[in-house]
């Protein structure tokens, strides 16, 4: 997994190849991101029959946290060719608003 920030945004990507992107669970707070997930393996021989095994099968769970909070709302996981990218936005504390004062 790497984990990395631009001027904006922190950007993590994960090897998931072999695990269908829709079965990927991310959960999301402003602080903290879990990736989890199962890699099924497709049996053609008994485990005897192997000469070397280096493929990871099962679940899998990972938990970052992150170095800035993050606009959980803006965020964005996408995958291609086995590589799932994740675009956390950060927030701009710099930020600000005027309010208008409501009467009632």
């Amino acid at each position: 997994m790497d984990v990395y920030q631009t001027a904006d945004s922190i950007v993590i990507k994960a090897l998931i190849a072999g695990v269908q992107p829709a079965t990927v669970e991310i959960v999301l707070t402003r602080e903290m991101i879990t990736i989890s997930g199962a890699r099924e393996d497709e049996k053609e021989v008994e485990d005897d029959g192997y000469f070397q095994r280096e493929l990871y099968w099962g679940a899998f769970s990972r938990t970052i946290l992150l170095p800035e909070e993050v606009d959980v709302d803006m965020a964005e996981a996408t995958e291609k060719h086995g590589i799932l990218s994740i675009r956390l936005p950060k927030v701009n504390k710099k930020r600000q608003t005027k309010l208008k004062v409501r009467t009632r």
